[in-house]
């Protein structure tokens, strides 16, 4: 019990000082690229941002899940910390009651899977259109058999008996 009451400490206190620091700087409002929007919804944002390396600060009493729901749900935005750095957030209030916080690293991370998965997508509908062109078998030029089409000029029905050619 102690020992789960002491690693609640660190991310309770992670937690307040990024709302702090989201507070002071605006939420970054007055830069164009602050809050960065996302088209996703939770359910697959969430698990990508994960993967990438953001972790996921729980709100744990009403101040901070008051001060969770004031921000932009399910938009990406950075704040830049005492070093510069860039840190950059995803407040979910509704689904998961927390904040996402991640680095330059898993921003560049989760960009990059969702780079992937749009590549991914592209790629199972040019497939699927390009089944949808093709003929279906025995109909058009290369397939033998009954249907038409089939080696030589013309067309005709079945292999052989009925049709005439040119």
């Amino acid at each position: 019990m102690r020992r789960s009451m002491q690693s609640a400490v660190p991310t309770a206190l992670a937690f307040v000082a990024i709302l702090a620091t989201l507070s002071l700087s605006g939420c970054a409002a007055a830069n164009p690229l602050a809050a960065l929007t996302s088209t996703q919804q939770p359910e697959e944002t969430e698990p990508m941002l994960r993967a990438a390396g953001f972790e996921s600060l729980k709100a744990a009493t009403p101040a901070q899940q008051q001060r969770l729901k004031s921000l932009p749900a399910l938009q990406l935005g950075y704040y830049r910390d005492k070093n510069g750095d860039a840190n950059y957030w995803l407040a979910d209030a509704d689904d998961c009651n927390c904040l996402f916080h991640g680095d330059e690293a898993a921003y560049q991370r989760y960009e990059n899977s969702k780079l992937d998965q749009i590549a991914a997508h592209d790629r199972d509908r040019m497939e699927a259109q390009q089944q949808r062109q093709m003929p279906p078998p025995g109909f058009g030029p290369g397939f033998g058999g009954p249907g038409f089409g089939g080696p030589g000029f013309g067309f005709g029905f079945g292999s052989g008996g009925f049709g005439f050619s040119l």
